[in-house]
Parts: C-alpha cells; sequence; structure tokens
C-alpha cells in the first residue's frame, strides 16, 4: 500500500444484497453469493476502489470475505470493509437509517458481527413491530460489536427541503432535532444520492456557515446488482460517486468523513503539478531510503536538534545558506550521522523558499522589505520630498528669521568706539570716507538657481511617456519662456560681477593709497583724518542696522494644512501602501516639531530670543561641541525630526484598516500567507520553515490553515513545523518524521492515516509534537456516541 495519496479513492458505502430481503423484498432477491461476479465486474466497470455492502439491520460474513478477496487481485478495488444500515428509532415514531461502516483489521471481530445480528443482542433487541432499534439498542449493538465504527445519516433529499422528508430520512426527526445533531456533530456524515442535491446542499452549508460541522457523501443504495449503480435499468436519478483524498482503509475513510475537504464528487485534490518531486532518495550508513512525497502538504516533524531546517535546506542544495559556517556545520553533521540527501530540487521549480523568521524580517519595524515576490504588487514609492519641501521652506523662514535677530544683535556689540577730535584742523587735507561697496548678488543667484530646477523638472515631465501632445505643447513653451528668462538673468549677474571686479579695484589701489598718503602728513592731520573716517563709518553702520532692525520679524507658521496620501495599490482584499510616518503638515504638525526639539514650556519669539536663549531652549544640546552654533544644533534636531516623519515604508492592510494603524507581526504573516496563496501562476514548489512563527493559535485555526489548504490543492508544499495544528487540523498528507534509532538517524513517514508493523503516524505524532494528542483526540470522532439530544 502507498504511504501517501496519490489521488482520490472512488467509493461506494452503500450497497444492498440478498441479506436485505426483510425490508426490500423481491428487488434484492437476485443479489446473492452466486451472483457476487455481476456485481464486482460493474464496481470495477465504475472504477470503485472502497466499497461496502451494507444490509438492512443484516451482515454476511460470507458475501463480505468472498468480495474481500478482489483486494489481493489486480484491479481497482482496494478496500472492502464491513457495514451494516442500521434502522434507528430516534424518537417516538420516527426511523431513520443509519449507514454504519466497521474496521476490518481484526477479522476475529469482523466475524463476530454476523454473530451479533444473527443469534446476540443485535436479534434479542430489535422491535419487529417498529422495523428497528431504539437509539440506546443500537449503540449496546454497537458496543456488543466492539469494532471502531463511521456513521452516516440517511438523507435523500437536500437538508433545506421544503417538501416532506422521505421515508428514514434524517430529517424526519425535525429541523430543530437536525440542527442539534449537527451542533453536536453527531454523524460523520450525510449522504444523498441525487446529484442535484449538491448544489442545495453546498447552498445551506454557505449560508449556514456549517463547512466545518456537516459533510455529506453519497451512496448508490444500489438494490440490483445488474443495474449498478442504480436499481432500475432506466434509473431518472443522476447519481455521481464520491472521491475521499485519503489511504484506501477504515482509518484513512474515519480521517476522511471528519473534514470535509477531503470529500469531493470529483477527484480535484491535487492539480496536475509538473514542479513537484515524487520522492526524496537518501542515503542512511550505506542503506537507500526512500520518501514518498505528496504533490500536497508535506511537514517534516522531530526534535530541536534532529535536523528539520538542514532537511529543507539539504534538498534546495542549500542555496538560500549565506553563512559558510552555518553550511559546514550542516555538513558535518550529515557527515556524522553517515547520511547523504541525494535528492536536489532545482532552483527553477521552487515557487518560495521562507527560512525560519524570515516573514517576520520581511515586515520589519522599518518598513516592510518586499522579496521578489511582494514587490511585484507595491506602488510606486510615495514623493515624500513633496510634502517634505512645504515644511523646510516654511521653516527656512524661521531659520531666516532667527539669522537677522542674531545678526542684529552681532552688530549692536560690534559697533565700533572712537576718539572724537576737539581741534579743527585747518590745514588743507585729504580724508578717507571708507570703501565703495559691492553690489549683492546673493538674491539672482538664487533666482537663476530657480530658474534652472524648475526648466530642469518641466524638461522631466516631458520625458513622461502619458504626456498628451497638446500639454507637452504648452510646457515646451513655458520651457522656452523660462529659458528666455535665465539668459536675461545670467547676463544681469554676469554684468553685476564685472561691476564688482571694477569696485574691487578701485577699493584696492583706495587702501594702498591711503596707507602711501598717510606717511606723508602730520600726525595732527593723520588724527583728524581718521576721526573723520570712523565718524563716517559710524554713521553708515548706524544706518545699516537701522536697516537690519527692519529685517527682524516675529516667525510665525504659515504652511497650509494637506493630508498626506499613501500611494495604494489594491490586490484582493488587501491593499499595498508606501507612505511616510504622519498623516498630515500644517501649523499643528510645526508646533510638534517644536515640542519635540525644543524644552517644555519654550516658545520662539523670533523679535526678542537671543543666541544665547535658543541654546538654553534646545533639548538635550550638544555641550560637548563648541564648534556648533545654536542655530546649526536646531537645524539638525529639526531635521532629525523630519529625517523620521517622511521616512518612506511599505506595508500591506486589509481593505477595512486605516492606512496609518499598526499591524501585528502575525497579522502580517496572515495577509502574506493569502497572498502567496492565491499565486496560481507558478506552480513552482513553497518550502517554508516553522509557519506558525508570530501567529496566535486562533489566527492559525481561523485563517492561516484555509490558505495552506488552498495552496496544498495547487502546488506541493514541504514545511517544518512544531504545531498540531500545521499538522492533524491542516489535515496534511505527509507525515516526514526524522529520528535516531539505536543511535542513527532514521526516517519515518506517511500520511495521517498511515500506519504499518512498526508504526503509526497518528501515534508519532501524539507522541512528538507538543499538544498533538490532545489535537488528535479533538480532530478525531469519538467512536462511542452516547451522546442525549
Amino acid at each position: 500500500m502507498d504511504k501517501v495519496v496519490r489521488k482520490g479513492v472512488k467509493l461506494d458505502l452503500h450497497i444492498h444484497s440478498v441479506y436485505s430481503r426483510s425490508k426490500d423484498k423481491d428487488k434484492v432477491a437476485n443479489n446473492t453469493l452466486e451472483n457476487l461476479p455481476v456485481l464486482i465486474q460493474r464496481l470495477i466497470e465504475n472504477e470503485i476502489e472502497l466499497c461496502a455492502i451494507t444490509d438492512h439491520d443484516e451482515f454476511n460474513y460470507e458475501i463480505y470475505k468472498e468480495l474481500k478477496c478482489e483486494e489481493m487481485k489486480d484491479n481497482c478495488i482496494k478496500k472492502v470493509l464491513p457495514g451494516i444500515e442500521f434502522s434507528v428509532e430516534f424518537a417516538e415514531g420516527k426511523v431513520i437509517h443509519i449507514v454504519t461502516i466497521f474496521d476490518d483489521r481484526d477479522d476475529d471481530k469482523v466475524k463476530n458481527i454476523e454473530q451479533v445480528m444473527t443469534n446476540g443482542i443485535g436479534k434479542t433487541t430489535y422491535k419487529k413491530t417498529r422495523g428497528a432499534y431504539s437509539k440506546s439498542d443500537y449503540f449496546e449493538v454497537l458496543n456488543a460489536i466492539n469494532i471502531d465504527f463511521v456513521m452516516i445519516a440517511h438523507q435523500k433529499k437536500t437538508v433545506s427541503s421544503q417538501h416532506k422528508a422521505h421515508a428514514n430520512d434524517v430529517m424526519v426527526l425535525g429541523k430543530d432535532t437536525f440542527n442539534e445533531l449537527i451542533f453536536l456533530d453527531y454523524f460523520d456524515a450525510y449522504e444523498f444520492r441525487n446529484k442535484k442535491n449538491e448544489i442545495y446542499n453546498k447552498a445551506f452549508l454557505a449560508d449556514n456557515d456549517l463547512g466545518e460541522n456537516l459533510r455529506f457523501i453519497t451512496g448508490s443504495d444500489c438494490h440490483n446488482w445488474e443495474y449498478y449503480p442504480n436499481t432500475e435499468k432506466q434509473e431518472k436519478t443522476q447519481f455521481a460517486f464520491t472521491y475521499i483524498k485519503s489511504l484506501p482503509t477504515f482509518k484513512g475513510l474515519a480521517m476522511a468523513v471528519t473534514d470535509r475537504h477531503r470529500i469531493s464528487l470529483v477527484d480535484k485534490f491535487f492539480n496536475p503539478v509538473e514542479k513537484s518531486i515524487s520522492e526524496i532518495e537518501l542515503d542512511i550508513s550505506g542503506n537507500q531510503v526512500c520518501v514518498p512525497m505528496s504533490k500536497g502538504l508535506n511537514v517534516i516533524i522531530g526534535d530541536n536538534s534532529i535536523g528539520k531546517s538542514l532537511f529543507l535546506h539539504a534538498i534546495t542544495n542549500n542555496t538560500k545558506i549565506n553563512d559558510g559556517k552555518l553550511k559546514k556545520g550542516y555538513e558535518k553533521y550529515l557527515e556524522k550521522n553517515n547520511t547523504s540527501i541525494k535528492t536536489k530540487v532545482p532552483e527553477e521549480n521552487i515557487f518560495m523558499f521562507n527560512q525560519q523568521g524570515e516573514i517576520r524580517e520581511i515586515f520589519d519595524s522599518d518598513g516592510m522589505k518586499p522579496n521578489k515576490y511582494l514587490t511585484q504588487f507595491y506602488p510606486e514609492q510615495i514623493n515624500a520630498s513633496k510634502y517634505r519641501s512645504l515644511v523646510e521652506k516654511d521653516l527656512q523662514n524661521l531659520y531666516e528669521c532667527l539669522e537677522n535677530k542674531f545678526d542684529y544683535d552681532k552688530k549692536v556689540e560690534e559697533l565700533p568706539s572712537f576718539n572724537i577730535t576737539v581741534d579743527e584742523i585747518l590745514d588743507k587735507s585729504l580724508t578717507f570716507v571708507g570703501t565703495v561697496k559691492k553690489i549683492k548678488i546673493t538674491e539672482i543667484q538664487k533666482l537663476i538657481g530657480h530658474f534652472e530646477t524648475v526648466i530642469s523638472e518641466l524638461k522631466e515631465i516631458l520625458c513622461n511617456k502619458v504626456l498628451r501632445d497638446r500639454d507637452k505643447q504648452s510646457i515646451e513653451n513655458t520651457v522656452e519662456v523660462f529659458g528666455l528668462m535665465l539668459e536675461k538673468y545670467e547676463e544681469t549677474l554676469k554684468s553685476h560681477k564685472r561691476e564688482n571686479e571694477r569696485i574691487n579695484v578701485y577699493n584696492t589701489f583706495m587702501t594702498h593709497f591711503k596707507q602711501r598718503y598717510s606717511k606723508k602728513i602730520t600726525d595732527e592731520q593723520a588724527v583728524y583724518s581718521d576721526f573723520v573716517e570712523s565718524k563716517n563709518e559710524a554713521i553708515q553702520d548706524i544706518c545699516k542696522l537701522i536697516e537690519k532692525k527692519e529685517t527682524v520679524e516675529k516667525y510665525e507658521p504659515n504652511v497650509k494644512t494637506v493630508v498626506i496620501e499613501p500611494e495604494c495599490n489594491p490586490v484582493d482584499k488587501y491593499k499595498f501602501i508606501s507612505k511616510v510616518q504622519i498623516e498630515q503638515i500644517g501649523q499643528e504638525y510645526i508646533e510638534e516639531i517644536f515640542r519635540t526639539v525644543l524644552k517644555k514650556g519654550k516658545v520662539l519669539d523670533t523679535g526678542s530670543i537671543t543666541e544665547k536663549e535658543l541654546k538654553e531652549f534646545i533639548k538635550n544640546y550638544p555641550s560637548d561641541d563648541e564648534s556648533i552654533t545654536p542655530l546649526e544644533a536646531l537645524k539638525t534636531k529639526i531635521n532629525t525630526k523630519l529625517d523620521k516623519d517622511f521616512k518612506i515604508g511599505n506595508t500591506i492592510i486589509e481593505e477595512t484598516m486605516d492606512v496609518f494603524e499598526e499591524v501585528s507581526s502575525g497579522f502580517d504573516a496572515q495577509m502574506y500567507f493569502t497572498l502567496i496563496c492565491g499565486e496560481t501562476r507558478d506552480k513552482g514548489i513553497y518550502l517554508i520553515d516553522q509557519p506558525e512563527d508570530h501567529i496566535s493559535q486562533k489566527a492559525i485555526k481561523e485563517k492561516v490553515l484555509d490558505q495552506f489548504r488552498n495552496m496544498g490543492q495547487n502546488r506541493q508544499v514541504i514545511m517544518v513545523t512544531h504545531n498540531p495544528q500545521f499538522i492533524v487540523n491542516l489535515d496534511v498528507d505527509n507525515v516526514i518524521f526524522l529520528c535516531k534509532e539505536n543511535g542513527q538517524f532514521a526516517i519515518k513517514s506517511g500520511a495521517l492515516e498511515y500506519e504499518n508493523d512498526e508504526y503509526s503516524i497518528l501515534q508519532i505524532v501524539a507522541d512528538n509534537i507538543d499538544g498533538g494528542l490532545q489535537t488528535i483526540l479533538g480532530r478525531m470522532k469519538r467512536y462511542e456516541k452516547n451522546i442525549e439530544l
């Protein structure tokens, strides 16, 4: 028997033989042991792999055993299970049929079923007047049989049908009781026959959110083998067989009927996946070991130090290991355990490989670092400079106001002192009244710089391919006009520079002339000449101060309130966001900046503040650096604040979330898995080490498991996990258990339901995964059905 499921198992658990004649009379007259080849032929024609003869309140071991011989033959029939269709009076006068399938592993117990039903409690408790067992007697019979079983309630019509319930259907109990049965998960599955009912049953599940509590399978309910799967030659009912994703065993059936994802009317459990590996080959101490792989979900479990992560890296040829020391350590570990992994997955066959902790790194606190898959979804980066420049332009006014005030204070302090000459010098002598002032060119240089910047940006706009021709022409005209203006002011600047050169020549000449002249006059004339020059310089300085005083202004923030709109690209139910760290700019934001950099209660009044006071106002002033001025310190602290607030970050949010709302690492991982789950173009293998990291148990159960189920239908998944939900509740297709036996590396593997003489996969999970046993008990159905309604 295969260790893993390669395809769905086609089944029929509701076939009648002649031993149903107590209820079906002549309808089953020809379904005898001698005519069993007729049924076998029909089963083979319909490619049935798992089946059961389930007669009304009867079991015949001989006919069961003869049919079971087909398991050993080279045909499609892989498993024949014992079963009975019990008639049970669940409520007064209300009898329902329950197809009950038994485990076949203990043949002596199976043989005893006939004895229980014919000569034991099965006969003595049967009420012929009712044609049924009471509910309590039904469970007494099951207790006497003492074999694990699954219960499938008969329901021919749709569960949402408004018509009178069909005789012996579970709906005869009434909708209230039916809802209680669903709530209690009483039956393992509900059987229907007409394929048309499928759509109504699915709609009922969706409308009532009962996907996890209500499972449907089909059964032929065949009463005439000659016409199998029909009962009559001209059958009007449209029938479709059920497929289950399981090994053809009773345990496989029990696992399948407790998970709706394992049940389907078509064999669609695995998409054809070319980029997958069918097995992993190893050499362990000279022995060739082959680990079969499912096309769906494969998990690797084992002790922390056994080498699970190593296993993932080894089959990917260590392509993701950048740490040479780690790589060498892995190689030494394999060598020490006399193990080599032969199978290598080509890099082009890998969809993605997320190492342990890698998803958390993608969603780090400094903004998302898109990996090769997520990059395609992100929008163009937000233009943060567009908003920052508005703030910086306003702050530049602040800096200029402070500069002007400090410059004014400095000029007041620098006013010169000189001796006043009382005696008037009558002799004529030359006096020097200062130098000729140069033309200021700072403003015209700024203007030229603005023109150059605007022209450059307009030319960049012209390169945009979406720009319309009409708009392009307008911009080209504007560039031409600005170019002419630029030329005009560049000529003015050149003229000013030439004039300043002439002034410099004149001032230089006069300085040297004054030095030479001073050597030729009397001391008294020199004193008087210095007095006149100093007086004139003082008059000029006072005039400049008066002019400077006019520039000293009180700064008031003048930034228009602008909401910062993040760049957004919606994908599915998520939005990919490029954003800065603040929501808007304006006067309130400027005030927040001051609160951040200034001490509590300090206000910048640029009309009165001194440089010394500014130094005292700044928080955590860098006192160890004497070369920096208070204004430079203020600029540095404000720029640090701006760098933080206008830092560009990436994130992913749900459509209903605020774009500035912080999301948890677990929520990030949920979104990540949702997105890669939706990727169906690249059919490569997905490898992941511990997907449960940073995600709550609740989120795993409610969201993440479904995402991995969907992934498993489209691609091969290989994961390392310590979480029982990712094994049992996810209902994985293959468990690979790494262990050591007698000091030697060993591997045990198979589907959850797989077992042999050496091990049981479910037992391995229970024994080696924290919480594994509890999860298995919660996942598997209880066989002792003693719930009272």
